[in-house]
């Protein structure tokens, strides 16, 4: 009786160790785990909002910053606005209800809006807006506030006749994207099916999208702004509901999704759980070893894990547990958690990478812009700190081109200026070398791991293969052919490897090449101080 006893009493006491190491230890860590997740979720769905908001401030300076939109705002040329923007068909396409154009006093220039069902909108609250909510959506000129000289953009939700409504608005500035604001171009969507599949389609799974003021009573809602301080997200509903505010800071739309499953048991005590204990105390002991082997250290080494992935944020890690029991299969649920994180990681991962293509490529030469220029050049000043390789620049310019564009139009002058970057292209080395269209028909070529000599060889190779493509140019006073200028320099020290001074130098090159006839190369040596440069032909 008394082995029994004391067999009960070890069983009652092991039983209550493991029950409190459950109750305080392991549940909490996996409810922590389930809330950072739901608050990922939740940051998750307003980086989704913000990428449609995105999209619309996209096609805003696509259209506003243009130089023939100013001359349209300035002369109201209603017919410009009917035939290129006031299309049912387009505006669908686009998943908006409404396109507007105001001068920069915030009259009115053209309206046109649609409901869901194709009818035409004549009273939506962008055109029926009084001056002080103009302010609201609009890039006004006021006395007391000095003129705009950039663009500028306004977004946010408010409220329409019956629905909410997301805008953005955006000034109307010259194609630099610097000058005197005319105008405001603004486009609006209802929040309505629309918006939820484009949500539903960037988080992969369905949301739902409701009027904050439909919501029955005593619903758990909580406030985008606020969810961090939220010390648990899930509720009894079976949905999370999220709601976001208008531009008058009330809450305006919720956004709903399914409450995903919970990854593991919160039960207290588990079915499962049997220690035998059956005669003495050495058996105890044996049972006490194999308990802390097979379940305290895995519990530890499971718990580690969890915690190494959330602090370093790489889902790809797992918890290397091959087991057929209750751990087992907790580590492989955490796997599998890991790896659905990992896996939409990766294709935010590819969906940021599209994006930043999108805005280091020129859009009419589809080769690199400004900004993927520097981005190279900054690559290459981190990477020479740590191997020394020569770094060559080539500024080119298009030897009279207004004269051409003049001449000849300006979608021919596109066309020479496509030309122009493809021979570019194909003459450097994709993998070493970087084509930059540095502004109109300005080009910037980037040439590393090569001397001096063959960078000039390759600069001359250039200029021949702009004029070997025969374009003819009969207002040029350089050749009967499109022909090119080149400024050229390079550094082959990196401790005097200087970006701003290595357009400067370039630049100083490229201008004496004009100076001299144009249709040449003119080579200047790099030096930290540019006083005593040497050129050559």
């Amino acid at each position: 009786m008394k082995l029994f006893l004391l067999f009960a009493l070890l069983l009652i006491g092991f039983s209550s160790v493991h029950l409190l190491i459950r109750y305080a230890w392991t549940i909490p860590q996996f409810i922590e785990l389930e809330v950072e997740n739901d608050k990922k979720d939740i940051r998750k769905l307003g980086s989704a909002f913000s990428r449609i908001q995105s999209e619309m401030q996209r096609l805003i300076y696509d259209n506003a910053v243009w130089d023939e939109m100013i001359r349209v705002i300035k002369e109201r040329d209603l017919a410009f606005l009917e035939e290129n923007y006031h299309i049912p068909e387009s505006l669908a396409s686009l998943n908006l209800n409404g396109m507007h154009f105001y001068d920069v006093s915030g009259e009115p220039v053209s309206h046109f809006a649609l409901e869901n069902n194709g009818s035409v909108i004549l009273d939506s609250v962008f055109q029926t807006a009084k001056s002080t909510q103009k302010r609201q959506f609009l890039i006004v000129k006021e006395p007391e506030i000095p003129a705009a000289k950039e663009v500028q953009f306004r977004s946010g939700i408010i409220q329409g006749k019956q629905h909410p409504v997301l805008y953005v608005s955006g000034s109307i500035v010259p194609s630099t994207g610097v000058g005197d604001v005319v105008g405001t171009m603004l486009v609006w969507t209802y929040l309505d099916e629309k918006i939820s599949q484009q949500l539903s389609d960037l988080m992969q799974r369905q949301i739902t999208l409701f009027e904050y003021s439909a919501l029955p009573q005593g619903k758990s809602v909580i406030p985008f702004d606020k969810y961090q301080d939220y010390p648990h997200i899930r509720s009894s509903e079976q949905k999370i509901y999220i709601s976001f505010n208008d531009v008058n800071g009330k809450a305006s739309t919720v956004m709903a999704y399914a409450k995903p499953k919970r990854m593991f048991d919160d039960n207290l005590i588990e079915y499962s759980m049997g220690i035998a204990l059956l005669s003495s105390i050495l058996i105890l002991a044996l049972i006490y070893l194999l308990i802390n082997k097979m379940v305290i250290i895995p519990l530890t080494s499971l718990r580690e894990t969890v915690v190494k992935v959330i602090d370093q944020g790489n889902y790809s890690q797992a918890t290397n547990i091959q087991r057929q029991d209750e751990i087992g299969r907790l580590a492989s649920l955490i796997d599998g958690l890991f790896a659905t994180v990992n896996s939409q990681q990766t294709i935010l991962v590819e969906a940021n990478k599209k994006l930043q293509k999108l805005s280091d490529t020129d859009e009419l030469t589809n080769i690199a812009n400004r900004r993927s220029l520097m981005h190279f050049l900054e690559m290459i000043e981190q990477q020479r700190e740590l191997s020394l390789f020569p770094v060559s620049m080539i500024m080119l310019d298009i030897d009279h081109f207004k004269t051409y564009n003049d001449f000849y139009g300006h979608q021919a002058g596109d066309t020479v200026i496509c030309q122009v970057a493809e021979v570019l292209s194909r003459n450097t080395r994709s993998n070493m070398d970087l084509v930059a269209r540095y502004g109109g028909e300005e080009f910037t070529v980037v040439l590393t791991q090569v001397s001096k000599e063959e960078a000039l060889l390759v600069a001359n190779k250039l200029k021949q293969a702009i004029f070997d493509l025969e374009i003819s140019h009969q207002k040029s006073q350089t050749a009967e052919y499109i022909s090119a200028s080149l400024g050229f320099t390079s550094c082959e020290q990196a401790d005097g490897f200087d970006i701003e001074q290595l357009f400067r130098v370039a630049d100083s090159a490229l201008y004496e090449a004009k100076e001299v006839g144009r249709n040449s190369v003119i080579s200047k040596t790099y030096q930290l101080s540019t006083t005593d440069n040497k050129q050559t032909r």
